[in-house]
């Protein structure tokens, strides 16, 4: 390319996102400004009574921590397509270089770029993960825990400075909750969240919200595992990272990243599970079941080569549905752990990455006798069981060899030794028979 040639930029212009970050920034600034003004608009305006007490606490609870969380929001987003920018600069760079012996490869490889700028609790994998793109994604969810901690504890420094009636300064006891408490169970839980071994793809710290966590190098890794969760599962379960079903399988392995996996919603308990002969159950996995099916996309075109999905309980069968719909789902390899069920009554039936499902690339798993994967008659709970013969799968040996203790036996995948290396000759592709 001649030195007259105009510049080009494949996918984004990074002065154009650094100008939107910027922008997001002032914009953010704004609302902590117009937060303190309020702030002070409602602790010094001349207004007593009940209903004065309830605004207060209603405005100190909800109204105030809402505008500090959009600009907490606002700036990890700022962080994120700042990172995008500098990306883009160098996968401009890169792809220009090319441009003369493949220039439609190109063009095509820069939309998908430009459609893979993280948002704060989008669920992909940033697509340059070569080129800093991971660590800055990881190092914009630390700063967002960070700031959400930092307006949590000048919430609750807020809360002890009220003048209350009787004294009591801490708790606002004659009130349904106790706003101390609230706070300090969720500063507790960010702060379990804080650290920079922390490697979370995406999460978000409302109520019900979705998260995902790396163990290990996923930019380095020669295999990568989904863990997809089941019932009553939620982020309060990334609290202590050791006992993630991720954690537990990546150990000790250092060419696998394994990613703990919360993109939808899962019933609260197995009444919930249950309830309506598992409607909601279906319909929270169908749901997940396109979240996934994108996220394992996102993880294929961020450059990962050899990729296996592991559902347990209803993310097994969630995982079926994601295989079994529309364009499938793009994993190497997929093993369906004590599920309730598949969509489909054989793995010819789902879709991976290299085709129809088989014997060699679809798993089940049944840790002695568990009653919600235990099929009667090539059925289960949810729909046709995975361990049935005429489903196909080849199935893992567990750890259990006879019927184990069915009341624990839904919950001991990831914790037996025998079961964890089944699963681990399965990601590394040397799956035991």
């Amino acid at each position: 390319m001649s030195s007259s040639a105009p510049q080009q930029v494949l996918g984004a212009d990074p002065e154009e996102l650094e100008h939107y970050s910027a922008n997001l920034v002032a914009v953010a600034a704004r609302l902590d400004r117009v937060s303190r003004v309020l702030a002070g608009e409602v602790r010094d305006t001349r207004w007593t009574g009940s209903a004065a007490v309830t605004f207060r606490c209603e405005w100190r609870r909800s109204y105030e921590l809402s505008l500090r969380q959009v600009a907490a929001a606002l700036r990890s987003g700022a962080e994120q397509i700042r990172g995008q920018a500098q990306q883009q600069r160098l996968a401009s760079s890169s792809e220009l270089q090319s441009t003369a012996s493949g220039a439609t490869t190109s063009r095509g490889a820069a939309q998908t770029a430009s459609q893979a700028v993280p948002q704060a609790v989008a669920q992909a994998v940033p697509q340059a993960v070569g080129q800093g793109g991971l660590q800055n994604l990881y190092q914009a969810h630390r700063q967002a825990i960070a700031t959400e901690l930092q307006l949590l504890r000048a919430q609750r420094a807020d809360w002890l400075s009220m003048s209350l009636v009787g004294g009591l300064l801490s708790g606002i006891r004659f009130l349904p909750f106790d706003p101390l408490q609230v706070i300090d169970q969720k500063v507790g839980w960010l702060e379990s969240l804080a650290g920079e071994q922390r490697q979370f793809l995406f999460f978000d710290t409302t109520e019900g919200g979705h998260v995902a966590e790396v163990f290990g190098q996923l930019d380095q890794a020669r295999h990568v595992t989904v863990l997809v969760p089941g019932v009553s599962t939620d982020p309060n379960d990334f609290a202590d990272p050791r006992n993630l079903p991720a954690a537990r399988l990546q150990r000790g392995h250092s060419d696998t990243a394994a990613i703990q996996w919360l993109g939808y919603n899962p019933p609260n308990n197995l009444l919930q599970a249950g309830f309506n002969a598992g409607v909601f159950s279906q319909s929270s996995a169908l749901a997940g079941a396109v979240a996934l099916q994108s996220f394992v996309a996102s993880l294929r075109r961020s450059g990962a080569q050899d990729i296996t999905v592991i559902g347990h309980s209803l993310g097994a069968y969630l995982a079926s549905v994601a295989a079994g719909t529309g364009a499938g789902l793009d994993a190497d390899r997929l093993v369906l752990a004590g599920s309730p069920g598949s969509l489909r009554s054989n793995v010819s039936q789902l879709h991976l990455h290299g085709g129809a499902g088989s014997d060699s690339t679809v798993f089940s798993m049944e840790e002695g006798v568990d009653p919600i994967a235990t099929g009667v008659l090539g059925h289960s709970m949810l729909g046709w069981d995975v361990a049935d013969p005429n489903f196909g799968a080849t199935n893992l040996v567990d750890g259990e060899g006879g019927f184990g203790n069915p009341l624990r036996n839904h919950g001991s995948y990831f914790r037996d030794p025998v079961s964890l290396q089944s699963l681990q000759a399965v990601i590394s592709g040397t799956a035991l028979r």
